[in-house]
């Protein structure tokens, strides 16, 4: 009789504690609701919505709130493979969005050297070089390609 009224109390204060519990410290409460789990953005998600969703839009489709105020409309960055004959320029994107160190800018796209410091590590480009890049620029680089459509559009 005791048992059944300790396990009540017990489900019932573990129950009124999930919302306290944060799944930034590791404490898991998939055990009570698997649909609570917080699901962390890749890196190159959350640089881009910080950086570049403004003027290209969430998705991609150069339709960001500020694009419309810009003097050339932004790109859509989910056509850009298509445009280059089905393959995904790399080195253009890094290019233009200056991770490159004493590369001078072009156009109304702001330099964005400072927001995407982060660790330098090697890429290697399509013509085989490698070339030392910041991490954050890679991360956005891999989230462009993702956004790339696929099939006739």
């Amino acid at each position: 009789m005791y048992f059944k009224a300790l396990a009540s109390v017990a489900l019932i204060a573990a129950t009124a504690c999930t919302p306290f519990w944060d799944a930034r410290t590791g404490a898991s409460r998939s055990w009570f609701s698997p649909s609570a789990e917080a699901v962390e953005p890749e890196p190159g998600a959350r640089i881009y919505a910080a950086n570049c969703a403004y003027c290209h839009g969430a998705s991609g489709q150069g339709d960001g709130a500020l694009g419309a105020d810009l003097p050339v409309p932004p790109p859509d960055l989910t056509r850009l493979s298509s445009a280059n004959g089905g393959i995904f320029p790399a080195e253009r994107v890094l290019e233009t969005i200056h991770g490159y160190p004493g590369k001078f800018h072009r156009g109304s796209m702001p330099e964005f050297r400072d927001e995407l410091s982060s660790p330098v590590v090697e890429w290697r480009a399509p013509s085989g070089e490698v070339i030392m890049t910041p991490k954050g620029l890679l991360d956005v680089l891999t989230y462009v390609e993702a956004l790339q459509e696929t099939g006739d559009g």
